[in-house]
């Protein structure tokens, strides 16, 4: 498997991740920001995404206002 193969399927693994459980995406990200491992404007189009699909299952009505992974702070 070329390396641009393996890339590509990485990004929209984690783009799917984002898209099915977009609260799990922003806690990584927001973990890793605050770690020092990523660069605060690292991973913002991922961030978008979660952002997105968040409003998403909002408007759905899928989602309450407090989301299990938000309440434990």
């Amino acid at each position: 498997m070329s390396i641009s193969l393996y890339r590509r399927r990485i990004a929209a693994t984690v783009v799917q991740l984002a898209k099915d459980d977009p609260f799990l995406v922003k806690e990584v990200i927001t973990r890793l920001r605050e770690s020092g491992e990523i660069e605060t404007d690292d991973l913002v189009y991922l961030d978008r995404i979660a952002d997105r699909w968040i409003r998403i299952a909002e408007c759905n009505g899928q989602v309450a206002s407090t989301h299990p992974r938000q309440a434990r702070g």
